[in-house]
């Protein structure tokens, strides 16, 4: 997975956000378009796109 930082982001992920959230470690991403964002501090990183492993 590539790792892009993308700034402030248009709005706050959480449990109401509307994007499916996926266990990643110690904490949750969302599911954006077929991409995983990471939320943390003022910005958001898109993770990159997920792959179906089964």
């Amino acid at each position: 997975m590539s790792d892009h930082h993308h700034g402030p982001h248009p709005h706050e992920h959480g449990p109401n956000c509307g994007h499916e959230q996926v266990p990643h470690g110690d904490h949750i991403d969302y599911l954006v378009d077929g991409n995983l964002h990471h939320p943390h501090g003022d910005h958001c990183d898109d993770l990159g796109p997920i792959k179906d492993v089964s």
